[in-house]
């Protein structure tokens, strides 16, 4: 205290959550599930939502991704633990949040070409990138590729 700080302010870590917050575990589980459910629901609202995942059962799965989670708890947060804020920032004047990881970014042709890539090159990520998917950077492909042996076609690939 009194000294100046000379650091970059820019690059110090910031404060994402804090464990001592007047909240509840009840609380926050309560607010999960209806972070999920505004999730489900603005992917129904999206026209490119829709086609990608044209299921009502796949919105909903999209939704418990860890992408709606994490902003929820950003949302929290942000809004000093403030339930009825967090909902309204949840779902402003003009609709639902919708929050969209890596896995939702790739249409159905890139996710077919990504396993025939890697049937090709297994892991090599560089020349998967260059003769397979050149449009999108090398950081979405490793992303990409990381939630994708999440999935269930990555254990068909497997077995």
């Amino acid at each position: 205290p009194g000294e100046s700080d000379n650091r970059n302010q820019q690059k110090m870590e910031m404060k994402v959550w804090d464990p001592d917050n007047p909240l509840t575990d009840r609380q926050i589980d309560q607010f999960l599930v209806v972070a999920r459910a505004v999730g489900t629901f603005a992917r129904a609202l999206d026209c490119s939502s829709s086609i990608r995942q044209p299921s009502l059962h796949m919105s909903a799965a999209a939704a418990s991704r860890d992408i709606t989670l994490f902003h929820a708890m950003d949302t929290l947060q942000r809004n000093g633990y403030d339930l009825a804020k967090a909902m309204s920032t949840l779902v402003p004047q003009g609709g639902p949040v919708l929050c969209r990881d890596e896995m939702e970014e790739w249409s159905a042709s890139e996710a077919m070409l990504f396993e025939e890539a890697l049937e090709k090159y297994g892991k090599d990520f560089n020349d998967i990138r260059q003769d397979f998917l050149p449009w999108k950077s090398l950081a979405s492909i490793v992303q990409f590729y990381y939630m994708w042996k999440t999935t269930d076609r990555y254990i068909q690939q497997v077995c």
